[in-house]
């Protein structure tokens, strides 16, 4: 045994020896400049572009063999203008085929302080095209003709064993979609670098974009295998963390595994990922072929809300449920203006699907939510677009034109909305109930403008309801007609009006929603009206005309119970959130004339006007 031992230490301090004596002879005798002209001759050759070394290269004995560079940079194709730069590089070599062979073989690189500019220009094509496309070789050029140019008594072959960069800066200027994005701060670390070999990169990156203004804090691991023939590059067992913020506010974080495959060929980008963003549980697929983005997702549960940029005001997903009632937007009229802009879309070139479980977009809750995206030639349009929500279902679309000017798009919203709670539905929606029930709400809308106010002024389209059970907020027309106290007054947040059915369809031109068949039954009252509402004031202007229900119970009154049948003419205005109400009092008494007799003496009138003054409990001032 102890032999054994003897022969085994004897024989490591004899490989030590003969390995340092390799690394001294190496040291000693080879010569890493002698390679500098090589190399360069060798990436113009290859390239036709211009890489230029600075100062002397350095050999390294430790911890690998392998020479250090200084500054060093790549021109651009045709050697005009300069493509990247390095602060340093370090290049190791496999020593047994440097001794063997007097092969020079690059199997780890290391780069440090590299800044490079992609760019894809108007037509789609890259300035890194040369660089990706498979070799062809040209006439006469013999096979390791550049590792023997210049001068060097060895080839020099590449075998990346893996790749190491610390602190990159890399800006893509893609002029096609005219947009920038900005990746600082990256470090990668790859194992293997070559066709067919299995290997694993972890990354971490800040990446920002200019259009819209966001950023990302990205770190992720994966598998991968590069196939050099297909230029297409394969990410299997992917884990990705990403932080997101933007200008406007918004933040956001997400964790995502999956796959990812890259062809540079057909410059297509696929993918297959699941995880969680924020809250939400994501599963989805997605490619980017062309300039054209693929997308099918599905999503547990998402709040729109928290991804609403700072100080904007709340998305009315629910201009569903504002309009539903012809009511005004979420936003007051008080309220400031907020600029929106959806610029961005307007490049967009698109198409997939959204699956949503319970989503809820500016306080607006829905479920089991399905759209189907289609966005290309500055137009996107959502169709269809239905999902269930507060006690019934709807379908429709939306649509986002930028063909006219992508500053102020045109907007347009088809929804058919059934059996739905319309009063929790404006609660959620615009944090006020005017009007309750439930029924059926028809909206046919469009729009354009960079603004709340200007959408809400520019609001035209078609609207229709129609409900059951509700209550209209605001003025308790059944104690005005039964108690008749006054012949004018101001409405408040207490008082309503219950009804058991009411339908009203309007014609929306300029923010006015004007209407001429509303109907309503109340216990007391038949309602019939006409009138406008101002969506983009929050004012009302209306006549209502209400007809006392002629069988009537004994606890209604002696004066509702003389007057069944007569018609008590309403005016309603100003503030919807303290609308006015006034009794048309020269209105009333020639109904109530009409409702005595036909031919009645002029002596006789103002007899007739003091019964009805009477009868009416002082619904005329004396």
């Amino acid at each position: 045994m102890q032999a054994r031992i003897r022969f085994a230490v004897i024989a490591l301090g004899a490989a030590v020896l003969v390995l340092g004596s390799a690394l001294g002879i190496v040291a000693a005798r080879f010569d890493p400049n002698a390679y500098k002209s090589a190399i360069v001759e060798r990436v113009h050759e290859k390239t036709r572009r211009t890489l230029t070394i600075g100062g002397d290269i350095r050999l390294a004995l430790y911890p690998r063999l392998g020479v250090n560079l200084g500054k060093a940079s790549l021109s651009e194709l045709g050697g005009q203008g300069e493509f990247a730069a390095l602060d340093s590089v370090r290049l190791s070599f496999a020593l047994v085929p440097l001794l063997l062979r007097q092969e020079v073989v690059v199997d780890r690189i290391e780069l440090r302080g590299m800044r490079a500019t992609l760019v894809r220009r108007v037509d789609g094509s890259m300035n890194i095209d040369d660089l990706t496309a498979a070799r062809v070789k040209h006439p006469g050029q013999q096979a390791g003709a550049a590792g023997n140019a210049g001068a060097g008594p060895a080839k020099v072959r590449f075998a990346v064993d893996s790749i190491r960069v610390d602190n990159a800066h890399l800006r893509f200027d893609d002029r096609k979609a005219g947009r920038v994005f900005d990746i600082a701060r990256l470090n990668v670390d790859s194992g293997p670098i070559a066709h067919g070999v299995p290997s694993r990169v972890a990354l971490s990156a800040n990446i920002g974009v200019d259009q819209p203004a966001l950023n990302t804090v990205l770190i992720f691991e994966s598998g991968f295998a590069l196939d050099r023939d297909t230029r297409r590059v394969v990410m299997t067992e992917l884990d990705a963390n990403l932080d997101l913020s933007s200008r406007a506010g918004i933040e956001s974080r997400a964790k995502l595994k999956g796959s990812l495959e890259i062809d540079f060929g057909k410059e297509a980008i696929l993918a297959a990922l699941t995880g969680k963003i924020d809250d939400s549980s994501v599963s989805g697929k997605g490619a980017l072929r062309g300039g054209l983005l693929q997308l099918d997702i599905d999503i547990d549960r998402l709040d729109l809300a928290r991804y609403r940029a700072r100080g904007a005001p709340a998305a009315v997903g629910a201009a569903v449920g504002a309009a539903a009632a012809s009511a005004p937007a979420a936003a007051p009229a008080s309220a400031p203006d907020q600029p929106i802009d959806l610029s961005a879309l307007a490049r967009l070139r698109a198409s997939g699907t959204l699956q949503v479980g319970e989503l809820s977009v500016g306080g607006v809750r829905a479920a089991n939510v399905h759209a189907v995206l289609l966005a290309g030639a500055g137009k996107t349009t959502i169709k269809p677009l239905s999902a269930t929500l507060y006690g019934g279902n709807g379908t429709g679309a939306l649509s986002i034109d930028f063909t006219d000017d992508a500053s102020t798009p045109r907007m347009a919203l088809v929804q058919d909305l059934r059996g739905i709670s319309l009063g929790p539905l404006l609660l959620d929606a615009t944090g006020k109930t005017p009007l309750s029930g439930r029924g059926d709400v028809q909206l046919d809308l469009n729009t354009r403008g960079a603004g709340t106010t200007a959408l809400r002024e520019a609001l035209a389209g078609t609207a229709a309801l129609r409900l059951r059970d509700g209550v209209i907020g605001g003025i308790d027309l059944g104690r005005l007609v039964h108690e008749a106290k006054a012949a004018a007054g101001v409405g408040s947040e207490a008082e309503s009006t219950s009804f058991s059915e009411l339908s009203a369809h309007f014609r929306i031109e300029g923010g006015l929603a004007h209407n001429t068949d509303l109907t309503a039954s109340t216990p007391l009252l038949r309602i019939g009206g006409e009138g406008q509402l101002d969506l983009a004031n929050e004012t009302i202007d209306y006549r209502l005309r209400c007809t006392v229900v002629p069988s009537l119970s004994g606890h209604d009154g002696p004066a509702a119970r003389t007057l069944g049948g007569l018609t008590v003419p309403v005016a309603l205005s100003g503030p919807l959130a303290q609308m006015t109400w006034q009794v048309d009092v020269a209105a009333l008494g020639s109904e109530a004339a009409k409702k005595t007799g036909a031919a009645i003496p002029a002596g006789a009138k103002e007899k007739l006007k003091d019964r009805v003054k009477d009868a009416l409990g002082g619904l005329f001032p004396r």
